[in-house]
């Protein structure tokens, strides 16, 4: 399940520290990004609003509420969709804010250089193209999308008859195993004549 994340209020795209926030907490719910999304998946939405700052509110509450979402007949095609909040009820106040240090915050932000260059479909044309041409360079090698190398290795045929194993008491042949091969060869031997006179 995924949560619908919604943020009500313009503050929150126009305030520095607001769209900090905002980023944070994003990447905090979201999860693993995914192409698509089963509907009945959305089970619940967490919801953030804030109202305008003003002169003696620079810095307005931020309101979280969790709320669970309730598809209902409507007697359409479509369903009516209604929200019941459920919890937890949070309310934040943002009051200091530390700025990591540049040298930091520049390794954080850091991207492939790919991603840099081309957009989201380019950058997918361009990365296939970076591995297949590593590839003819190096047999066997491949390079994943965050960089790591891959290596494949073949391996003979393996003939498990020359296999070392382990050797235990209990598997051992004993003198009845081979007594008892016997007899059955010699039923075998009895059969087979047997068929060949039937035959004839």
């Amino acid at each position: 399940m995924k949560p619908l994340l919604s943020f009500s209020g313009a503050i929150f795209d126009s305030i520095p520290n607001y769209q900090l926030f905002k980023s944070m907490f994003l990447d905090f719910f979201r999860g693993e990004t995914v192409s698509s999304i089963n509907v009945e998946g959305l089970q619940y939405m967490i919801h953030f609003s804030a109202p305008e700052s003003t002169e003696q509110n620079p810095t307005p509450t931020i309101h979280m509420r969790v709320h669970l979402i309730k598809t209902l007949k409507s007697g359409q095609k479509l369903p009516r969709v209604e929200v019941e909040e459920m919890g937890p009820r949070i309310d934040f106040k943002i009051r200091r804010v530390q700025e990591p240090d540049e040298a930091m915050m520049k390794e954080a932000l850091k991207k492939p250089r790919a991603l840099e260059v081309y957009s989201h479909l380019r950058y997918r044309c361009a990365l296939i193209m970076l591995i297949t041409r590593q590839a003819r360079s190096k047999k066997n090698i491949e390079t994943d999308i965050i960089g790591d190398k891959i290596g494949r290795i073949h391996t003979g045929k393996q003939d498990f008859g020359k296999m070392q194993s382990r050797k235990m008491k209990g598997l051992k042949r004993r003198p009845t195993d081979d007594a008892d091969e016997e007899m059955t060869l010699v039923d075998e031997d009895e059969d087979n004549s047997a068929k060949k006179a039937r035959l004839a």
